[in-house]
Formats: structure tokens, C-alpha cells, sequence
């Protein structure tokens, strides 16, 4: 599974709006300082589900942290799973058609699930 890409400029962004150093944001994020250090600068890319952390902490959405939004409203809907099969579909769903959505809906329906 390909990990999705942080928008470094707008993790610093709600960091500094916040008025946090990067070692209170690491520690808030519960992120050992060197690997907050290494997002920031885009040295290491973190997983979907420290990205989900990172906009929960930061009070935005996943979408605006990987660029794929430019509205910075958190994300109503959370879902805290560690599976990273649910992050994927997850992920995938967010990016595909209304008309792509209603055939998954309706072929989970087909499945089973309510």
C-alpha cells in the first residue's frame, strides 16, 4: 500500500497556528521527536494512520494535511481502527466519484452490511 504524501508546508502551517514548537507538537502528537522532525521536513513519510493523528491533534482533516483539500475543517466522521485495511478503503473511498461510491454502497449491501 502506497503511504499517502504530507503536505510539509501545511503541517508546519497549523504547527505555528497553534503557536507550537516542534517538540511540544511531537509530544502532543505522542511522536518521538526525531520522527516528527523527519515529517516536517520531509525526510520520512509518515503512514495514513499517523497522518489521521497529525490532523486530529492539529484540528484539521487528512485531506487538507496531503494537499487534496484546501478546506482545513476537521473531518466529522473518525475512524479509529489500526487496521490498516480499513485506513486503505478508507482512503480509497475519499477519493473516488459519487457514482463509484453509490455501486460500493450498494455492493456492501449485497454483502450483507447494514
Amino acid at each position: 500500500m502506497r503511504k499517502p504524501k504530507l503536505d510539509i508546508n501545511r503541517l508546519k502551517e497549523k504547527r505555528e497556528a497553534k503557536g507550537w514548537s516542534k517538540n511540544y507538537a511531537a509530544e502532543e502528537m505522542n511522536l518521538l521527536q526525531s520522527v516528527y522532525y523527519r515529517y516536517e521536513s520531509g525526510e520520512a513519510a509518515p503512514s495514513f494512520s499517523a497522518i489521521r493523528n497529525m490532523a486530529l491533534t492539529l484540528g484539521t482533516s487528512v485531506e487538507y494535511l496531503t494537499g487534496k483539500s484546501k478546506d482545513d475543517t476537521p473531518t466529522e466522521i473518525v475512524i479509529n481502527c489500526d487496521d490498516p485495511r480499513l485506513s486503505f478503503l478508507v482512503e480509497k473511498y475519499q477519493s473516488v466519484s459519487e457514482a463509484q461510491k453509490e455501486r460500493i454502497y450498494n455492493y456492501a449491501k449485497k454483502l450483507g452490511f447494514k
